[in-house]
């Protein structure tokens, strides 16, 4: 009978393989973003996550985590920056008024 293999445990993030995480999830969509934390969190309430496992997982919620905040901020400041952008152009009808008036 063959025994069961019994896993080596994983080693911890090398600096390399967390900067090749960060931007990994640096590239992501709010979306994709999303599910990653979702199955990140999924993932650490699971009893069955292997020990070794649970550092690593938590490393990439910590930085998907941040990756959602900072996606969101950017999205705040694009809205900011568009609502501010529309407040200061004339409206198209009181550019066309003011070109007529001043043609005369």
């Amino acid at each position: 009978m063959k025994k069961d293999a019994i896993p080596t445990p994983l080693l911890p993030f090398t600096s390399d393989e967390e900067s090749a995480l960060v931007e990994r999830l640096a590239g992501m969509d709010g979306a994709a973003l999303g599910h990653y934390v979702e199955c990140a969190q999924q993932a650490l309430r699971n009893n069955a996550l292997e020990p070794s496992w649970r550092p690593r997982v938590e490393i990439g919620l910590k930085h998907a985590e941040a990756a959602v905040i900072k996606e969101a901020q950017a999205a705040a400041l694009a809205l900011e920056a568009a609502s501010r952008a529309a407040a200061a152009a004339p409206a198209p009808g009181k550019a066309k008024k003011e070109e007529a008036g001043t043609a005369s």
